[in-house]
């Protein structure tokens, strides 16, 4: 098998559909910005050909299928500046079956690779589920549905894939010493790290120690406990904990604040932070802070919320990855907690039709936000949007196009231009000449009922047509034209019978 053909045989996902990403230069964070479009045609040999060779845009794969399963995951991590090689000896410690790329904008691709296909569901749950234990809790995960429908359109989410341009480029995997690998080096971690489903669901990860005590509280304090707490993270672990305490002890939880502190710290807060905390908590019962470091690193929102004293419903849906089809009526689909919700303009704009849509296509409800909040999330979703490029022809100028054409083509040409009054076209200098009212007649015969005349002209002027006026049976007349050029008609050779033909 030659290097693209193995290339495409790991990579392979969705083959109706797949994302490009133009560059538009560096951000202020250092991320490479741009905009993202999905082509909804198949996947062709020549577009991982290319890609392997370097030709722009790079290819991007939609990792699930219509059947919702896939061959590969990923875990984003968009953080800048990495430290490729401290994340991946972390993940060899771990002994995690993961291979890590560089990405296009200088993060990470955390890949893991199935040697047969498996259900999305069961791939994001591991992947959000490890990228806790490597300290990335709140990336983005491939693939970002856990189903697509396939009767309705979706493609589900893209992911730039690595090696573009071969052994030239810089979004390699790494080796285990943190080395740049080249291709082929990358194939061979492939087949050593390829796992079936059975052993992706049996591997766990093993940690320095349980903590018993914290099995009914948030996993990010059982994690942080294992993994040891880092020093500048200290005082919001300590008010993460002082939350739990709260809950679970509450006649002792001020003591149990204290312990926490002399037996998990090291080194130890003094005691006046410790006062401050209890003081703070004596005074108010506060909610656990997951988006705040370091529990965000290693949060796990889904286990959290079947805690006995975990987050419970605190939690906000997580919203992202918004797509937009480009059509007369623009439709977006929204990822709703891994799920594709199909949204109109209204259901995208205000947010009790958008979470009445949610009701009704998923059966939940997500939490209410203030309307500032509503208005920053839908503003940040806008920036990032995925764009759908639509075939012209489904939509309604392309129908129109078409309709037109076959206008001027079946109606019959006018020998002289007089003869555009009895609905004919007329043809001149690679222009057609036509009557407004005859077409409209045409349309309606057709079943066309979308266009107003308004917008009909609209149409002829993106076309590079126009209304002139010219003299018909001596009047002067107001028409349409388009630069168009009459069809020709199949001339048949007429036999000659008076000549004999022997048999």
């Amino acid at each position: 098998m030659d290097k693209v053909a193995k290339f495409k045989s790991i990579f392979n996902g969705l083959d109706r559909a797949y994302g490009q990403y133009k560059s538009e230069g560096p951000k202020t964070n250092g991320k490479i910005g741009g905009k993202a479009f999905i082509i909804k045609e198949p996947v062709t040999d020549k577009l991982w050909t290319d890609h392997i060779g370097g030709k722009d845009p790079s290819l991007g794969i939609i990792p699930i299928r219509d059947d919702s399963t896939c061959s590969w995951g990923c875990i984003d991590v968009d953080t800048y500046p990495l430290d490729h090689k401290k994340l991946i000896k972390k993940i060899r410690d771990l002994k995690l079956p993961l291979i890590m790329c560089r990405s296009k904008s200088g993060g990470a691709h955390v890949f893991i690779f199935l040697k047969e296909p498996v259900q999305a569901r069961l791939v994001r749950d591991k992947l959000a589920e490890w990228s806790a234990e490597i300290g990335y809790a709140n990336c983005e995960i491939f693939p970002k549905q856990i189903e697509i429908k396939a009767d309705r359109g979706d493609t589900g989410n893209f992911l730039n894939l690595p090696y573009h341009d071969g052994d030239s480029t810089n979004r390699h995997a790494f080796n285990d010493d943190g080395s740049g690998s080249l291709l082929d080096e990358f194939f061979s971690l492939y087949d050593t790290h390829a796992v079936d489903q059975k052993t992706l669901l049996s591997i766990k990860v093993k940690r320095k120690k349980e903590i018993k005590e914290l099995e009914d509280g948030p996993p990010c304090l059982s994690t942080l406990m294992s993994q040891g707490i880092p020093e500048g993270g200290r005082d919001n672990t300590l008010y993460q904990y002082a939350v739990y305490a709260k809950k679970k002890w509450p006649d002792e939880w001020q003591t149990k604040i204290d312990q926490f502190n002399h037996e998990s710290m090291d080194p130890p807060l003094d005691f006046r932070q410790v006062q401050k905390t209890i003081l703070q908590h004596d005074k108010k019962d506060y909610q656990y802070k997951c988006k705040d470091q370091p529990m965000e690193g290693v949060c796990k929102k889904q286990p959290c919320r079947g805690k006995k004293y975990g987050v419970g419903n605190f939690f906000e849906s997580q919203l992202s990855d918004l797509i937009k089809y480009e059509s007369d009526d623009s439709i977006f689909y929204l990822n709703v907690d891994g799920h594709h919700i199909r949204l109109t303009n209204e259901e995208f704009y205000y947010q009790h039709k958008f979470r009445l849509a949610c009701q009704n296509q998923i059966t939940d409800t997500p939490t209410m936000m203030s309307s500032r909040n509503w208005d920053d999330l839908k503003r940040s979703l806008q920036q990032n949007v995925t764009t759908h490029i639509m075939p012209k022809e489904i939509r309604k100028e392309g129908r129109f196009e078409a309709l037109l054409h076959q206008f001027l083509d079946d109606q019959g040409a006018a020998l002289v231009i007089d003869e555009v009054n009895m609905g004919k076209a007329f043809f001149e200098k690679g222009k057609a000449f036509f009557k407004m009212d005859a077409l409209q007649t045409f349309l309606e015969k057709k079943r066309f009922k979308d266009f107003s005349t308004t917008r009909m002209t609209a149409a002829i002027r993106q076309m590079h047509g126009d209304h002139v006026r010219r003299p018909v049976n001596g009047k002067t007349t107001f028409m349409w034209w388009i630069p168009y050029t009459q069809k020709e008609e199949k001339s048949f050779a007429v036999p000659n019978l008076e000549e004999k033909t022997e048999f």
